[in-house]
């Protein structure tokens, strides 16, 4: 079955393994399973055996509990969420895993030979269970889309973690299980062709799998596209709720608690960033009319803002516009983490202070929903105004959800009685959204980009949080060589871009992608952003994480391994990267038959939509 080969490692002390093995000769029925979802399948064969041979970041761990087909108890398994990864590749044809035994011992590495491989307890129930819970969560994602819903969270949910350095459910009790408001059309019945894998779905307690032989049936709480609020008092759930749909965009794996729960793949956590870098980012939507500063004859142009260091409210419609930009189709927003000011201001204030350069959140949330169809979820607990916009209200009491859209509803009407004019531009909670105020497809400046040099490295810096692509490795001590006069130029800050939910090896990962995009556009400066990552895309696509990464040994010497990020963290990452520069990509103006074309195709798809609505 197995076939292996081992040398030491030229970077340290151990042995440096490659094993592989056919797939037909991992289950008989696995090249059929390939065949339905095959992306997802080919991730999830990976992520079962990296689990079962217990892969950490600075090595391996397989002891005889993994020869015995027990789970080996690594750091991996913290980690609940399935990535594509650089360490363990599955094809169509075989399954390649590339690992390091730490210990200078022939006997060590010796555990990975083809004998012992060969004898390794797999149970195959187990593994078609885990493909068949991320084939579930991908289709899922796929029904959220038709059916126009933005999140769904099954019944009998475990969403609370055992604590917050910890990725694994809390017991149950005190667990409360999620339950969807009944007698509410939020409460949603998901059913699903899983075909030959059903047998494997393993459901929530008090679950159905549904009376086709077929199909999957699944009951909880769908939100729909347009503007959500969670609301509810503190220490109700609220943020829990928010951070299972964040966490939603991933598949998880079996016994998470929240394997039943998904997100629409394009869903991006917004939040305020003290301190981010923003290069010529058009945030004028939300920031206008700043004071001219003393000794300057004009204020700042927002259509092309840029900051070495933007203040909460900056950042977080800097965060905003980003999103757009990068084509989300919804905003996770939590009150908590969010700049007041940006977010909402009440009548008293406005009465107060007449010439505000800031247009909240609040006022602009509808007119999203209206212009691009971005959906913004909102956890709320203290700013009345918002129940002014929204299109369904969740209410978090005691850890169970109640639809409060009725009553949220006669709440605005009772106390709103007309709002005020907002510049002369409609009702002040429900501006539509300005097409200047659009942010502009951007590419990075080329002398920009040769800024941070040649052989371009990555390094983990401050916790596992930041990470630096900036100057070269110095072979000698293996350290960073930074000049004092750009001392922070080349450093990233992740630290506050919440959906990096893969630790310090999808951080890598995420600066891996961003070395390779600064060479890329290095080379076809020309491409804007959007077009950049679409390659990105399409070399991982063809030959995995490992093509636009280092080499294995590079690799197992610098984290063990690198996880995938969504193209959306690498967007981020690569707008915060302090020093470089953006510039508006030219416009190329639309023929009367582009116009046309586009204007036609247009109605073809509201046809479409009408006919499967009538349907």
């Amino acid at each position: 079955m197995w076939t292996c080969k081992s040398n030491p490692d030229p970077l340290q002390q151990g042995w440096l393994i490659i094993a592989d093995c056919a797939i037909d000769k991992l289950h008989p029925d696995l090249h059929k399973v390939i065949g339905l979802e095959e992306h997802v399948t080919r991730l999830a064969i990976a992520d079962f055996f990296a689990r079962r041979v217990g892969m950490i970041s600075d090595g391996i761990e397989l002891l005889d509990k993994a020869l015995q087909g027990k789970t080996s108890r690594g750091r991996s398994s913290e980690v609940p969420y399935i990535f594509e990864r650089s360490d363990i590749f599955c094809s169509r044809a075989k399954l390649t895993l590339t690992v390091r035994v730490k210990e200078n011992s022939r006997e060590s590495a010796e555990i990975f030979t083809k004998e012992n491989l060969n004898r390794w307890n797999v149970p195959s129930s187990d593994l078609m269970a885990h493909i068949a819970c991320c084939v579930f969560q991908h289709r899922l994602r796929h029904y959220l889309t038709e059916n126009k819903l933005v999140a769904f969270i099954a019944d009998g949910a475990i969403l609370p973690r055992k604590s917050g350095a910890s990725q694994r459910p809390m017991l149950s009790p005190p667990a409360v299980p999620f339950k969807a408001p009944s007698d509410s059309d939020l409460r949603h019945t998901v059913k699903l062709e899983m075909g030959m894998l059903k047998p494997f779905c393993r459901t929530i307690a008090g679950q159905a799998n549904g009376e086709n032989n077929d199909q999957v049936e699944v009951t909880g709480m769908a939100i729909p596209m347009g503007v959500t609020l969670i609301a509810g008092g503190g220490y109700h759930g609220k943020s829990t709720l928010l951070r299972t749909i964040s966490a939603g965009v991933y598949n998880k794996i079996p016994g998470d608690g929240r394997e039943f729960c998904a997100t629409v793949f394009e869903a991006v956590s917004v939040r305020a960033e003290d301190g981010r870098y923003v290069s010529n980012c058009n945030v004028s939507a939300f920031i206008s009319n700043l004071p001219v500063p003393p000794g300057c004859s004009t204020s700042v142009d927002t259509r092309n803002f840029s900051t070495n260091e933007a203040s909460g409210s900056t950042s977080q419609a800097a965060n905003v516009a980003e999103a757009i930009e990068m084509e989300a189709t919804a905003m996770l927003i939590d009150e908590d983490v969010s700049a007041a000011n940006f977010m909402a201001r009440d009548g008293r204030m406005r009465a107060l202070v007449m010439d505000e350069s800031i247009t909240p959140l609040l006022y602009r949330v509808n007119g999203l929903f209206n212009k691009y169809k971005i959906s913004s979820i909102v956890v709320v607990g203290g700013v009345g105004d918002w129940l002014d916009v929204p299109h369904k209200v969740i209410l978090m009491d005691r850890y169970v959800t109640v639809d409060a859209t009725a009553k949220a509803n006669s709440i605005s009407r009772q106390f709103s009685y007309g709002h005020v004019q907002y510049a002369g531009r409609g009702v002040v909670h429900r501006l539509e959204w300005d097409k200047e105020g659009t942010p502009v497809r951007r590419r990075p400046t080329l002398p920009s980009l040769n800024s941070f040099g040649e052989n371009l490295s990555v390094a983990l810096l401050d916790g596992s949080v930041m990470f630096s692509i900036d100057g070269d490795l110095d072979e000698g001590n293996n350290k960073i060589q930074i000049s004092e006069s750009t001392e922070d130029t080349g450093f990233v800050d992740m630290s506050r871009c919440e959906q990096l939910m893969g630790k310090k090896s999808q951080l890598y990962g995420c600066g891996l992608c961003v070395k390779w995009i600064v060479e890329h556009a290095k080379q076809h400066p020309s491409l804007g952003i959007e077009e950049l990552i679409k390659d990105l895309n399409g070399q991982i696509m063809e030959s995995g994480l490992a093509a636009v990464g280092e080499n294995a040994t590079s690799l197992v010497e610098s984290v063990g391994f690198a996880l995938l990020p969504r193209r959306h963290e690498v967007f981020m990452a690569l707008t915060r990267i302090r020093g470089i520069k953006f510039e508006e990509m030219p416009v190329v103006e639309e023929s009367d038959e582009d116009i046309a074309k586009r204007e036609e195709d247009r109605r073809k798809q509201e046809l479409a939509a009408l006919w499967a609505s009538r349907r």
